[in-house]
């Protein structure tokens, strides 16, 4: 029997799915993952950057770099993570199926290298250390992807500019250095030149190559504060690897801004390789022949940091052990640098990450890490997506990557090592733009994608 027009065959009639009932109490897990997500990045941010309060001016007075609220913040991650893994086992798991294999070299010369440490218990410990600090940072990224990891380190930029300048101002005698580099401004970092390359990798983080938007809004009108805020932390810290960080990574976005009309990876790729011989070749002319006479006005030499006698003397112990190194964190121990380097002022530090990942875990190690960095940063270059917020968030990445390998020259610690910008490294480093998806939930997306009917409802991909 028909009422009307709308008579269907009984074939045709299907289950309604049955709505999912919101809970009354509680919260939802996808809210709880990103809750949690969220504050283990923050929390690795922020130890590993060593903000802190009370730092003495002079930082040969003997301060402890590693205090109690730092390793409780460190330590802290162990639970946190733990309870991520229990929340979602199989996307965790998913995450590192995908790992490159030049990390695991690199993972295992690091754990080879305990075995004829100078001090077993640093290289566990630092091992220790620097995993948590890359696992935290890593985990949001591939849960929620680039553009959303962009925006948290934004914030974390943000809340840095403004509290190291509050800082400055209001504890002048705890914020500004005394000693040998009196006057130079380190706020709540532990030295100038830590709080210096940082803010450089916040203006980097923080700009953009569009126009301000015409109408006027309080989160903009706050990032273009924190942006000029960075600048003026580069500048008085006095940190002259800070200001040419500066320099390098906005050639580099600019310069890819330039490229995004080339659509075809391998003519971009030639492009690059082009650009750097070129720029090679021209900037070490330029270099023998304008940069000695600079840096002798500035009292240095031609490495620009006044520090090649110490490489001097520990370029020769790397033939010693070539293969195993001398342990991993070794020579970030200050009492091991000292028995190494002989001048005729102490010395804590090497002031070269690339000597000291040599020394650590030996040449073959070393080699694997930088083949690894230089692959991500052509594969980055190389990759066109048809989406230009992404395309300027892969800019973005490239110039992280560079500013980091940058630094590494005259200072120590920059990468493989738990303080200043390894969590920065870390969340750039993945060639994924979007989600990392299980196995089993990447089935179901793709008979979701081809038509099919599903009646299974679960979190959304991108988490939002």
């Amino acid at each position: 029997m028909s009422f009307g027009p709308t008579y269907v065959q009984d074939g045709d009639i299907g289950l309604r799915p049955a709505a999912r009932a919101r809970p009354r109490h509680g919260i939802r897990k996808e809210t709880l993952v990103r809750l949690l997500l969220t504050g283990i990045y923050y929390l690795a941010l922020f130890r590993a950057t060593g903000m802190w309060y009370g730092y003495p001016s002079n930082f040969d007075d003997g301060a402890s770099v590693d205090p109690l609220p730092q390793k409780l913040m460190l330590y802290s991650l162990i639970p946190l993570i733990g309870l991520y893994c229990l929340l979602e086992p199989n996307r965790f798991l998913a995450f590192f199926r995908g790992i490159s294999p030049l990390v695991c070299v690199v993972i295992l010369a690091i754990v080879a290298s305990f075995a004829g440490s100078l001090d077993f218990g640093a290289s566990v410990r630092g091992a220790a250390a620097v995993g948590l600090l890359a696992l935290g940072p890593l985990l949001f990224r591939l849960r929620y992807g680039n553009e959303e990891t962009l925006r948290l380190l934004a914030n974390f930029a943000v809340f840095s500019a403004f509290a190291n300048v509050l800082y400055t101002a209001a504890f002048p005698h705890f914020g500004i250095m005394g000693g040998s580099l009196a006057g130079a401004v380190k706020g709540l970092f532990y030295h100038k030149n830590t709080m210096g390359q940082f803010s450089a990798i916040c203006f980097i983080v923080l700009i953009s190559h569009r126009l301000p938007s015409p109408r006027l809004r309080y989160s903009g009108l706050l990032r273009s504060f924190a942006i000029l805020l960075t600048l003026l932390l580069v500048v008085i810290s006095l940190s002259s690897t800070a200001v040419v960080m500066v320099a390098i990574g906005l050639a580099t976005i600019f310069g890819l801004k330039m490229m995004e009309n080339v659509r075809h990876s391998m003519v971009r790729a030639f492009i690059v390789l082009f650009l750097c011989l070129l720029i090679g070749f021209a900037g070490s002319i330029a270099y023998l022949g304008v940069a000695q006479a600079v840096a002798e006005a500035f009292g240095k030499d031609l490495t620009l940091s006044g520090r090649s006698d110490i490489w001097e003397q520990v370029i020769p112990l790397i033939y010693d052990r070539p293969v195993f190194g001398y342990g991993f964190a070794t020579f970030r121990q200050a009492d091991i640098v000292e028995e190494y380097v002989r001048l005729g002022h102490t010395v804590h530090s090497l002031h070269n990450t690339y000597l000291e990942i040599c020394l650590n875990i030996g040449i073959p190690g070393f080699l694997c890490w930088i083949a690894f960095l230089l692959t991500r940063i052509f594969r980055k270059i190389a990759a066109v997506y048809r989406s230009q917020q992404l395309q300027t968030v892969q800019a973005k990445e490239v110039a992280l990557i560079l500013l980091v390998m940058i630094g590494a020259m005259t200072e120590a610690g920059m990468m493989l090592a738990p303080i200043g910008l390894w969590p920065v490294l870390v969340s750039v480093l993945p060639m994924t733009t979007e989600p990392i998806v299980p196995p089993r939930r990447r089935r179901l997306l793709s008979r979701r994608s081809a038509g099919r009917r599903s009646f299974h409802h679960s979190q959304p991909v991108s988490g939002e």
